[in-house]
């Protein structure tokens, strides 16, 4: 799957913990509405949840559950959702307390940045449940690992917490990519062998002077099938998706304080004008703006 690790090396992800306790009956909780990725973790106890695929679905000890898109969705004490709807908050209580009618809760976020419309995120479901007698090998170990640290109270560390995420979700990519009936396009184009060359061969040389002609060579795609194939595929063309790893590395390259002129032609533009028309046309302002604001911050 080295088609997938290239997609994954350059790819921004960002964990951060901002609630870890025992919550106490009844309680609900609906993390919504900040525009990024949130991810639930039942550490203890038990809980329900409630959104669009799920109604009042049991979440148990080490079940995690991620809004890749920052869908709407309780998570409560209660299986019936008016109450669940109704019950505003939760008290919390520290991990080392011995409080009856509690579940162990740790919240998160994942800040995806420039990456939020990669083909990768923009193709998850609105919900991942995983549920713990689920989990194998290296989702196991981290599942396990979490626990242990959200347990430790006042002792534990979001640094650590917030890593441990980070390679889940990473982890958690490599699985959905290698499983047979995945639902994702992206993944199933990894699984068949010509697409995976188009796409390995876009990622390891992504300033090369692609064309759909050059494109549909590598994977020995007639051009009419090549467009078709990966259409289907990625609900893109050829065309567009390349633009967008493009100008998501180049936006990447001037927060970093990359010259404008280097930027265009390390992306594969041959001049800084052109690049200038493609950033704007993509973002909505120009790369200066850009890289001024990145100055500036």
């Amino acid at each position: 799957m080295s088609a997938l690790n290239g997609l994954l090396s350059s790819f921004h992800l960002n964990a951060t913990i901002f609630h870890r306790s025992l919550v106490c009956d009844p309680w609900s909780t609906d993390t919504s509405g900040s525009g990024l990725a949130s991810f639930h973790l039942i550490s203890s106890g038990k809980a329900f949840l409630f959104c669009d695929d799920y109604q009042a679905e049991p979440l148990t000890a080490g079940d995690l559950v991620i809004f890749p898109h920052d869908s709407p969705h309780i998570i409560s004490h209660s299986p019936d959702k008016q109450t669940a709807k109704e019950t505003d908050g939760f008290v919390a209580y520290p991990f080392s307390d011995n409080t009856p009618h509690s579940a162990g809760l740790m919240c998160g976020y994942f800040d995806f940045k420039e990456d939020s419309s990669h083909p990768v995120i923009a193709q998850l479901p609105s919900c991942i449940l995983i549920k713990s007698q689920q989990n194998q090998g290296v989702l196991a170990s981290i599942i396990e690992s979490l626990i242990l640290e959200v347990t430790l109270g006042a002792q534990a560390s979001d640094i650590i917490l917030s890593r441990l995420c980070e390679v889940f979700f990473l982890s958690l990519l490599r699985q959905l990519s290698a499983e047979d009936n995945s639902q994702m396009g992206l993944f199933r184009a990894l699984q068949d062998t010509k697409m995976a060359k188009v796409l390995q061969a876009i990622d390891s040389n992504l300033a090369a002077p692609w064309d759909l002609n050059s494109l549909a060579n590598v994977g020995g795609y007639s051009r009419a099938s090549f467009i078709n194939h990966f259409k289907n595929y990625l609900d893109t063309t050829p065309q567009e998706y390349l633009s967008q790893l493009r100008l998501t590395k180049a936006k990447k390259q001037l927060i970093r304080g990359d010259a404008v002129l280097k930027v265009a032609l390390d992306v594969g533009y041959s001049n800084d004008v052109s690049f200038a028309k493609a950033f704007k046309r993509y973002f909505g302002y120009g790369p200066g703006v850009c890289r001024a604001n990145s100055s500036s911050s």
